[in-house]
């Protein structure tokens, strides 16, 4: 593991100043306002999900933190579940929403919040909204389900930003594969969100269900291509990219300031296949990227390592107004201004000639 961390390649961030251009979200993605009597909150066993992999991390890492379960009323399907990790102290702490992966257990999850409430940041993570692929294949039904669960982020903000525990003007977010799709999205579309990692991700929502080898995307691309009888590529994507374009973060990615992301991959990678994830950088302004040797699922030996670089990312783009914040060898920042925010990118820092968009649909044709 050693050699191969040693064989990633990182692309550092421009380190300019730019101000963050916010770009509003569609009708879709604007959220009903959550009071916080409307949420339940009770405490739980620090490990929620039963893993031998969280058991013995949870052993030989710090346990002093504490765990609730919390439920609040999703705004498009029925109760939405959360896991809020506060780190010991009055706080207020920085505080990251950790979204899940597309199916399976909430390991992934659970682990990625475990690790950064050992750094200090209070954790709120999603449970699942499942995609219902194999159910539903109907071209609109992966970007229903993304909708819902970017709702449910937005709204847990808002209970999350009246908790003593929290920090409101240090927020960031957090995802692995799917997870990471939606973190970035919601960094372009909810601006109380100033700092995201992203690992194993990408950006182009239609061309990744059109491209992933992941089973049940599989399944979904093949019985959506039969029943609507669409011949290739190009005919898979006009008929799915109305729907997801709304959800998907490259819509969104000009408004995000480069140096609040931290982007890691890998390049053999055959379920958010590796063009996918240049095409999320390219939009995004070329934040820093580290690109590791290895596909999706070999990911979890690096796990670790990648999260604690994430978290080192995130110490630096969530610092107090005024405080020093660390520096982390090559992963390279631009400046911050004395009210804590990034500040404007010059030309020499990696400014756009198009849209974030058009310049990453462009990488496809």
């Amino acid at each position: 593991m050693i050699a191969a961390t040693l064989a990633c390649t990182t692309t550092p961030g421009p380190t300019g100043t730019a101000p963050r251009r916010a770009i509003d979200p569609v009708a879709e993605l604007e959220h009903a306002t959550l009071a916080p009597e409307e949420v339940r909150i009770e405490t739980e066993p620090l490990t929620v999900e039963q893993s031998w992999i969280l058991g013995l991390y949870t052993r030989f890492h710090s346990r002093d933190y504490r765990n609730y379960r919390v439920e609040f009323p999703s705004q498009e399907r029925g109760t939405a579940t959360a896991h809020l990790l506060v780190p010991p102290g009055d706080g207020p702490h920085a505080a990251v929403v950790v979204f899940p992966i597309l199916a399976g257990s909430h390991v992934v999850s659970e682990g990625l919040a475990k690790a950064l409430v050992n750094r200090g940041f209070a954790v709120a993570r999603l449970e699942r909204n499942e995609l219902e692929l194999a159910e539903n294949p109907d071209p609109e039904t992966p970007a229903r389900a993304l909708r819902a669960a970017l709702l449910d982020g937005r709204r847990l903000l808002d209970w999350l930003v009246t908790r003593p525990e929290v920090d409101p003007d240090r927020l960031g977010v957090a995802g692995v594969s799917l997870g990471g799709i939606l973190a970035a999205t919601l960094l372009g579309v909810d601006d109380r969100v100033r700092a995201g990692i992203l690992l194993m991700a990408g950006g182009g929502i239609a061309e990744i269900l059109h491209d992933s080898a992941e089973k049940p995307v599989r399944a979904f691309r093949n019985t959506l291509r039969e029943e609507r009888g669409l011949e290739g590529r190009e005919a898979f994507l006009a008929d799915v990219q109305p729907f997801t374009e709304p959800v998907d973060p490259l819509s969104y990615a000009e408004g995000i300031d480069p140096r609040s992301v931290l982007l890691v991959s890998g390049r053999f990678d055959r379920v958010i296949p590796p063009e996918r994830t240049r095409a999320l950088w390219e939009a995004l302004g070329h934040p820093t990227w580290i690109r590791l040797p290895i596909g999706h699922y070999q990911f979890f030996p690096f796990f670790w390592w990648a999260v604690g670089r994430g978290a080192d990312h995130l110490e630096r783009a969530l610092a107090p107004a005024g405080a020093e914040a660390p520096e982390f060898g090559d992963l390279r920042h631009g400046t911050r201004h004395a009210d804590g925010r990034f500040g404007p990118v010059s030309a020499e820092g990696g400014g756009r000639s198009r849209s974030g968009l058009q310049k990453a649909r462009a990488l496809s044709e």
